[in-house]
């Protein structure tokens, strides 16, 4: 009896240890591959484009939005 539970805990802590080696190595892996892209292909900037507003938005669609917005807040 006593052999077996020595045997079984032989057995967990070496794939307990096979495990964590995998992720270790798995991190590893995915962290040159994201180095490898960020140098090989790097993000090009492009300048923020400020969208034009809405000319078709007069000041009456606003007040409604705004009645509206404000009508449902007081319920």
């Amino acid at each position: 009896m006593n052999e077996t539970m020595t045997q079984g805990v032989e057995l967990m802590f070496t794939g307990m240890g096979i495990v964590f080696l995998f992720l270790v190595m798995l991190i590893g892996a995915v962290k040159l591959m994201a180095s490898c892209v960020t140098r090989f292909f790097p993000e090009e900037v492009q300048p923020a484009q400020v969208a034009p507003r809405a000319a078709s938005q007069s000041t009456a669609v606003t007040a409604a939005i705004t009645a509206a917005v404000h009508q449902h807040r007081a319920k």
